[in-house]
């Protein structure tokens, strides 16, 4: 295999990932603030909006999962998802905030079917996506999701001065990097062999059927209910905590803003190395060692030390976020059946909008009858729990991760050499 398509698919994914990271961002990543400030929505309400979006979600990622694995390095499904997510903008401003405002339970209703199909259940194709091209084009996922990361920082900055002078406009940008976001999977170059394309016919439900009689991927289910989602859960409202921590609130906007940026910058630097910290440490202690970092900075954000204490617990999630992203691949990869890889990380999603979707309303209940720091010393305390839980129920590497990997990297070397090609996608 030539180099240059090797870079050429590593810089055209890297792009990728960056615009759509920056889509999403400049979309959601205002949210909650979006829907308090600008159309009154009350944190209750907030709670069963985002309830909604994880329910869509939960329909949609099992069966994005199984057509992923079907269409193997076929880009079908990620053409769809794009074409939709161009009309981001329009959607916002002229469908879904007024609705919120005159037919709450439709808005909600309508607004759940988009983000649900474009970001919560299709981030789960674009990352299952792209593992399978790097492991095919031998580079590390990690390297090109950290791209993504330093797209999210970029409009989180751009967000956070653009929402104080018309919010609408975040909206307008995410529907143009969602376009380059398009032009750049259109771009990418992906030969499929006859042998990549027998195993993704091979491929059936009885498959899928066989991954739930495993003990190793409810192990697996169980680590992402008690532990990656509670951060969801922690996250959603964490701007109204936030803000509400200096006397205005556009001073709040601004520096979480700027906060959002500068921890996502930081999650794009730590993605560089951490492919290297996982294969070292393997893929279950890096899960259980980001568990543990996260647990500690949940309960730490209840501490009130004022505001750059509480900035400085939301920083630390740019340490702990790269770990799991990096480290859940190579775990699916090391434990399952690799024509599962979609279908597998879109259930591992599945279990998580399931927390989202049952603990949205009641945490967003606690925020009000409670207050925020007491509901992040029990969502802590949970994490924590599960956390230690899972140092039992994980499953141990076989193997040292970088010896595997390296082995796995000379072997998709050897069969691309071997193969012939069939198409080019």
């Amino acid at each position: 295999m030539k180099k240059s398509v090797t870079r050429h698919n590593y810089w055209t994914l890297s792009i990728f990932n960056f615009a759509y990271l920056f889509t999403w961002s400049a979309a959601m990543s205002f949210f909650v603030i979006w829907l308090s400030q600008n159309l009154g929505i009350s944190g209750t309400k907030t709670g069963f909006l985002y309830s909604a979006n994880a329910i869509v979600a939960l329909v949609l990622q099992p069966l994005f999962g199984y057509l992923s694995d079907k269409l193997g390095l076929k880009k079908h499904l990620l053409y769809v998802l794009f074409l939709i997510l161009l009309l981001v903008g329009p959607f916002f401003i002229y469908v879904y905030g007024p609705l919120l405002q005159s037919h709450f339970v439709i808005g909600a209703i309508v607004g759940a079917l988009f983000i649900g199909l474009v970001f919560n259940a299709g981030n789960g194709v674009v990352d299952s996506y792209m593992d399978k091209v790097s492991r095919k084009y031998n580079f590390e996922y990690g390297r090109v999701r950290m791209w993504g990361s330093l797209g999210w920082a970029a409009a989180t900055f751009v967000a956070g001065r653009v929402i104080n002078i018309d919010v609408n406009l975040t909206f307008w940008i995410a529907s143009f990097s969602a376009l380059i976001a398009l032009v750049c999977i259109m771009l990418t170059k992906v030969e499929i062999s006859d042998q990549e394309l027998k195993r993704t016919d091979s491929l059936r439900f009885s498959d899928v059927a066989q991954l739930f009689r495993t003990t190793k991927f409810w192990f697996l289910m169980l680590f992402m209910v008690g532990v990656a989602q509670i951060y969801e859960v922690y996250d959603q409202q964490f701007a109204t905590y936030f803000v509400a921590q200096f006397s205005t609130e556009a001073e709040g906007n601004q520096f979480f803003g700027d906060l959002g940026a500068v921890q996502v910058f930081f999650e794009f630097v730590f993605l560089f190395v951490t492919p290297w910290f996982v294969n070292k440490t393997t893929a279950k202690w890096a899960l259980v060692i980001a568990g543990a970092i996260m647990s500690l900075r949940i309960i730490g954000s209840s501490i009130p030390l004022g505001p750059i204490w509480i900035a400085a617990m939301k920083m630390i999630h740019s340490l702990e976020k790269p770990i799991i992203l990096v480290a859940i691949f190579k775990y699916i990869a090391i434990n399952f059946d690799q024509r599962l890889s979609s279908t597998m990380y879109l259930l591992y999603l599945f279990m998580g909008s399931l927390v989202v979707s049952v603990f949205s309303p009641i945490v967003g209940r606690l925020y009000e009858v409670l207050d925020f720091p007491t509901t992040y010393v029990i969502l802590g305390s949970i994490s924590g729990f599960f956390t230690l839980l899972s140092c039992f129920t994980l499953t141990a590497d076989k193997q040292n991760g970088e010896r595997y990997w390296s082995q796995l990297g000379k072997s998709e070397r050897k069969k691309q050499t071997e193969e012939p090609n069939l198409t080019n996608t």
